[in-house]
Formats: C-alpha cells, sequence, structure tokens
C-alpha cells in the first residue's frame, strides 16, 4: 500500500510585491546672468538703518508716512560722491560717501532683478561702485522738561538770558533720567540737582578760588605735577605703537647719549645666559692662555658641525688686544648659539620634547641660554603633543633680536658694513632685514656693490607708522 505524503504544495501563484511609484525627476532650468556696468545716472541707491528700520517701514497700521530721501552731489564740481538726506515726522536720516577713484574691494552691493519669463537674472550694482549708505538717525526736536532750562538734542542748552552753552556731561545724564529713568532714580536725581552750590552765591570765594587756581597759590608740588601730566594728554595711536615695539624689539634706553647705550646685550640674554656664555669664553681664553688651544675660535665654536661663515668673519675681525675685545666676543658667541636655534625652529616651526629639558637637548646648546632663548621666541603647544612653537610674530621678535646682537658685536661705534652674509645664514631677504632694522632706530644704506650697512646714532628716533594705501 502506497504511503501518501504529507508534505504541502507549494502554491503555484507567484506573490505580488509591491510596485513602486516612479520618482519624480527635478526639473533644471538654465539662467543668464546679466552684469550692468556701473552707470552713476541710473544705478539705484542702496541704503541701511544700523539703528533698526523705522516703525513708519514695518508697521503699516501706525499711520505715519514713511521716510522720504533726496540724493545730491557733495560738490557740484565732481561726479563722485554722494549725500543722501531723509525725514519722517520723528526723525532725520543723514549719509554720504566721497567717491572712490580707484576700487580694490572684493565685495560689493549689487541689486539683482530675475525675471520669470525671460529667465534672465541681472546684477545692478548700487550707487558709487556698490557703496551702502548707512544712515545717521537723530531725532527731531526733543526737548525734556528740566528745571530751569531747555535742553537740546543737539549737546547744546540756554540759560535763563538766552546764552547758549555747551551741555555737560551731568545734563546729559539728567536728560536721560528724566526721560527714560524709573521714579526711583528720577528722585535721586532731583535730590542731588537741589543740593549743587552755585560758587556765584558765595560771597567773595568764588573770586578767591578763581585767583588761587590761576596762581598756584597753596597747591602742593605733586598736584602741581599732576596737572601739568594730566594737561598733556598722550595720542592713543602713539601710545599702541609704543607698546606693540616693545613686544617686538629687544629691550632699549630712548634716553640714552650714546649709541652703545641704546641695546645691551647682556639685557637681552638675561643674568643666567649671560654668566654661562662669560664662564665658557673666559674659560676658552684660560686654555689659550695656557697653550693647550691655539685656535680659541674652534674651541669655542665646536670643531664638528656647521658653522655659520658670518660669526667666523667676525670674531676674526676683533682685535684681541683691546678692552672691549671679550664684551664683543661674548656676544657674538651668544650670537652663534641663537642662530643654531633659529636654524631649528627654522625647520619645522616647532621643537618637540616632553620637557624643557628634552628640548634645548635636541638643540645642543647650553642649558642656560636654551632656557632664555625658549622663553623669548616660543610657547608652549597645545594638543596631545608636547613641545615648544614659534608662531610668526615670535619668529619676527627672534629676527630683529638677531639683528641687533650682530650690530652690538660688530663694536662701540653700533655701525656694521654689510649684514649681506648673516641674512645668507639667516636664510632671510636682505630687504626684509633692512626693514626691521629701520623699526628698530638704525639707518640702512646700501652701497654700489650691493652691501646692506646700519648704523645707530642718538638721540633714537623710531619711524612713525606707515599709512595703507587708498583703496
Amino acid at each position: 500500500m502506497a504511503s501518501t505524503s504529507t508534505k504541502k504544495r507549494k502554491s503555484d501563484k507567484a506573490t505580488s510585491s509591491p510596485t513602486k511609484k516612479p520618482s519624480k525627476k527635478s526639473r533644471t532650468a538654465s539662467i543668464s546672468v546679466e552684469v550692468s556696468p556701473n552707470n552713476p545716472e541710473y544705478d539705484p541707491i542702496v541704503v541701511s538703518f544700523p539703528r533698526g528700520v523705522p516703525s513708519s517701514i514695518t508697521d503699516n497700521e501706525t499711520g505715519t508716512e514713511p521716510p522720504r530721501f533726496t540724493c545730491s552731489k557733495l560738490k557740484a564740481s565732481s561726479s563722485r560722491g554722494r549725500r543722501i538726506t531723509g525725514e519722517d515726522d520723528n526723525c532725520t536720516y543723514t549719509a554720504s560717501a566721497a567717491g572712490r577713484g580707484h576700487d580694490g574691494r572684493l565685495t560689493k552691493m549689487y541689486v539683482c532683478v530675475y525675471d520669470k519669463k525671460k529667465k534672465t537674472l541681472k546684477l545692478v550694482p548700487s550707487a558709487e561702485k556698490g557703496t551702502v549708505y548707512a544712515l545717521e538717525q537723530a531725532v527731531k526736536e526733543y526737548t525734556p522738561s528740566v528745571a530751569n532750562e531747555s535742553m537740546f538734542g543737539t549737546g547744546e542748552a540756554k540759560d535763563g538770558e538766552g546764552n547758549t552753552k555747551v551741555m555737560s556731561a551731568m545734563d546729559r545724564v539728567q536728560m536721560l533720567v528724566e526721560s527714560f529713568g524709573s521714579k526711583k532714580k528720577q528722585k535721586v536725581m532731583a535730590s542731588r540737582q537741589a543740593n549743587k552750590v552755585n560758587i556765584h552765591s558765595v560771597i567773595g570765594s568764588g573770586d578767591i578760588m578763581m585767583k588761587s587756581v590761576t596762581k598756584q597759590e597753596g597747591i602742593s608740588m605733586g598736584n602741581k605735577k599732576g596737572m601739568e601730566e594730566g594737561s598733556k594728554m598722550a595720542n592713543p595711536n602713539d601710545v599702541a605703537y609704543e607698546q606693540a615695539r616693545k613686544k617686538m624689539l629687544p629691550p632699549y634706553d630712548i634716553n640714552a647719549d650714546a649709541p652703545s647705550k641704546v641695546y645691551n646685550a647682556q639685557s637681552i640674554a638675561g643674568s643666567v645666559a649671560w654668566n654661562k656664555t662669560s664662564r665658557i669664553v673666559d674659560k676658552v681664553f684660560e686654555k689659550k692662555a695656557e697653550g693647550i688651544e691655539s685656535d680659541w675660535i674652534s674651541a669655542l665654536l665646536g670643531k664638528k658641525g656647521h658653522c655659520p661663515q658670518s660669526i667666523t668673519t667676525l670674531l676674526n675681525s676683533i682685535d684681541l688686544s683691546k678692552k672691549s675685545s671679550s664684551y664683543r666676543i661674548k656676544v657674538a658667541f651668544f650670537l652663534f648659539l641663537t642662530l643654531k636655534f633659529q636654524s631649528k625652529i627654522q625647520r619645522k616651526g616647532f621643537v618637540e620634547g616632553a620637557s624643557v629639558d628634552d628640548c634645548i637637548s635636541n638643540i645642543y646648546v647650553p642649558h642656560e641660554v636654551g632656557a632664555r632663548l625658549f622663553e623669548l621666541f616660543t610657547s608652549t603647544m597645545d594638543g596631545k603633543e608636547a613641545g615648544f612653537i614659534a608662531s610668526k610674530q615670535q619668529m619676527s621678535k627672534m629676527t630683529s633680536y638677531i639683528l641687533v646682537l650682530y650690530v652690538i658685536a660688530s663694536g662701540k661705534e653700533m655701525k656694521v658694513p654689510s649684514i649681506n652674509q648673516l641674512c645668507k645664514d639667516m636664510k632671510m631677504d636682505p630687504k626684509e632685514a633692512s626693514l626691521v632694522l629701520r623699526e628698530a632706530g638704525f639707518v640702512v644704506k646700501k652701497n654700489g656693490v650691493g652691501d646692506i650697512g646700519a648704523s645707530l646714532s642718538v638721540p633714537l628716533k623710531f619711524p612713525g607708522p606707515k599709512r595703507g594705501k587708498r583703496s
């Protein structure tokens, strides 16, 4: 008897899979862009409101009309320059542009007009070669009520006799509190106003005080000196430029009476690094005196490794019979160590090391000198890697220190006939080095052969700030 199979037959009907809707392809259209040339007569005028758009423009429910503007020339004889003036019920708006003869701006304002039918985008520059007029806003006829006088928004006031006087800072505070301050603040200002004492109401005291101040009677010498110094207000630009100069140049004495006293190598190196440099130089000359070392220059700079030609030429030019020879050799040796440091930093811009000692061992200079150089010309690296990095400003600072040290090592006269070989050792453009020396107060000249020389004179004079080219 045949056994029946218990397996069910598979259905011959195919399972229906969900149909995918055809994806709509994004339609693209080509648009032609037209850029209109400058046309002073028809270019649109673009303005901005730095203090906020007037409510008459943003809110139509106020019932006030929007401001009306007029455009006029700054000068009738010139086609360049525009003045924009406008006013509404509450404020006046003014702005002007002097016009540009040569325009090198990278960003300008254009007004774009898109035509859907023609599919064209037209770019029209705003007036005065893409200028945006920033409107200054002023409130018209603003006269808050202040006791015994009426104030005006122009910073002037009139007394009881009708004479015009300039509004003081206290009067401006009074005006602001009167208009916008709380009741408590208004009471405080009213009490302060009531406690004022008019000096002319005191019999005789006003005249006596004025005469005493004029003749400086009864004033101590310290107060007199403070009044004189206070009257001489320093120019903030000069103060900022002086602070920047002190950050980039070595320590200097602007009141020095001799060129050799302006810059001091010992102040540049620091006491610890200078003492270490002096001990190394003294030890080399002790061996020379004992006959152990005949070639003192090789013993000082080392017989292995690269030695800058500018340093060897400088050391060979020093007359050992003069008293200043020892000081010049020490300055030249410290300069040699600084050049080794500069050459190491110049390769990568940083020195890796877990600590300062590891970084100093990588540049092969004495520990005291290396610590001073890292302090002057580098900063610690941020991130996972440990070490010290030199920024662009710190590299420029190192350049000024090296150039000044080279001039100091050349002699008391603070004159050097040529810096070309030093610039070659530093891998630096001589023109750039001459600019650095000029910023340090040196006079830089180039002879017929092409050598660039530098000299320093007193009184020390620094060049003024340079103005950028007109745009």
